[in-house]
């Protein structure tokens, strides 16, 4: 029995016994360790251990898996794994099982496996599934080629250097900002894999973001109110343009985008000048209602109007007639920014800029002004937010009508007194005066 320090090269030096069927080589590093050499050149690795079998210690002779596809390192940890099970009485044969087991468990927990599970399985806050957009744009960069090279392999086997290639990826391209979401969104998922058990360590743990990113503070100034206004405003080109009535309303209700374009008809009663928007409809699962000031209703009794004359029969409020609501946003918000002369803004801007000149200019109350965009962080967060469950819906409807009239003036379409500032309030007290 010839024995030999085995390495990679002194391995792949040994040659095919001559005369004799086979020929083992033993490890003096590892004991018990061995590689097996057939005539025909095919290497397998032994073992040779103590075994207790019916009360009696007896030496066994176990296989361990054939070179190269087990490796010498691999050899040298189930020759140790195998040793440590026979100590303890146990069959050291079934280590080898329990490699292919877990070999097995691995390849069906592929990344692309686990990935399209994640998509139908994730909850985040509350247990609740991310909103469709949300879901829709985590899918969008988790399919995308950049985990072209990770489709086949085992999750667990993906390390924190193969995430920081790709975040290095993205920064090289100049995304530094989707290089920033792309981390966010890997580390819900492997957040949820080890929630899972499908992984023992979270490779995203302690990565910071990549990419530097401007907070989010642009509001609109006056001119620049009056600029979008009159941007939308009818002409012979875009009469009944679905998108400028939409600004309209996002700019005077301060409410979401996609809410504010999903508006149905059941959900609006024109007579009591009410919006309710259902719990799955709102970013927070919560109910909300808006009042809806005069010039909203305006709008919305105009597009009734225009769905009735055209004969279209939806629920929707802003639809062509199709079963979906509008979606044009990139080339119509294109259009519009060719008919204006302003930096760089975003229909979000308009929910920020009612809000901050909410409190700034008519010194509406911070909790009055979240109710109404139906916000609950800040002053409506933690336990005043648990248990102070109040609607403040006069206030609200107040707060709207008021306003309403302060977009109206500063855009022109109400007289004001001249030198009177736009914002000032119809029963003659300053912006700073409090309402209530």
């Amino acid at each position: 029995m010839p024995t030999t320090r085995l390495t990679d090269a002194a391995v792949q030096r040994l040659k095919p016994p001559t005369g004799v069927d086979r020929i083992e080589h033993w490890d003096t590093t590892t004991p018990g360790l061995g590689i097996r050499i057939s005539a025909s050149g095919a290497r397998s690795w032994v073992m040779i251990l103590r075994t207790l079998q019916a009360g009696t210690w007896k030496q066994q002779r176990i296989t361990l898996g054939k070179y190269p596809t087990v490796s010498l390192a691999e050899a040298r940890q189930l020759a140790t794994a195998a040793r440590t099970r026979a100590e303890r009485g146990e069959n050291p044969a079934a280590v080898r099982q329990e490699q292919r087991a877990e070999l097995e468990k691995e390849s069906r927990n592929s990344f692309a496996v686990v990935r399209d599970e994640f998509f139908v399985k994730y909850r985040g806050r509350q247990n609740r599934q991310p909103a469709p957009r949300t879901l829709q744009e985590i899918k969008r960069v988790l399919n995308s080629d950049l985990f072209a090279n990770w489709q086949h392999r085992p999750v667990a086997k993906i390390t924190r250097r193969d995430v920081l290639d790709v975040l290095d990826t993205l920064v090289a391209r100049g995304a530094e900002v989707m290089a920033n979401r792309t981390l966010a969104y890997l580390s819900m998922f492997f957040g949820w894999a080890m929630d899972r058990d499908m992984i023992q360590e979270n490779p995203t743990d302690k990565i910071k973001k990549p990419g530097a990113e401007k907070s989010r503070e642009r509001v609109l100034s006056l001119d620049e109110l009056r600029a979008v206004w009159q941007g939308i405003a009818p002409t012979q080109s875009n009469k009944g343009d679905l998108f400028a009535t939409i600004v309209k309303i996002l700019l005077l209700t301060g409410q979401r985008r996609d809410e504010v374009a999903g508006m149905r008809w059941p959900e609006l009663n024109l007579d009591a000048g009410q919006w309710t928007l259902p719990a799955h409809r709102t970013k927070n699962k919560r109910e909300h209602f808006v009042p809806l000031s005069e010039p909203v209703l305006a709008l919305l009794k105009e597009r009734h109007a225009e769905q009735k004359a055209t004969n279209i029969t939806s629920d929707f409020v802003f639809t062509s007639g199709g079963p979906r609501p509008f979606s044009g946003w990139s080339r119509s918000k294109k259009r519009l920014d060719g008919r204006i002369n302003i930096s760089a803004w975003t229909l979000h801007d308009l929910r920020r800029t009612l809000a901050t000149r909410m409190a700034e200019d008519l010194a509406i109350p911070p909790h009055i002004i979240e109710t109404m965009i139906n916000h609950v962080s800040g002053v409506r967060s933690g336990v005043a937010g648990t248990y102070n469950r109040a609607l403040y819906l006069d206030e609200r409807d107040k707060a709207f009508t008021q306003w309403a009239d302060y977009v109206l003036r500063v855009v022109g379409e109400t007289q004001q007194k001249p030198g009177a500032d736009p914002g000032a309030r119809p029963d003659g007290k300053t912006p700073r005066d409090p309402l209530w």
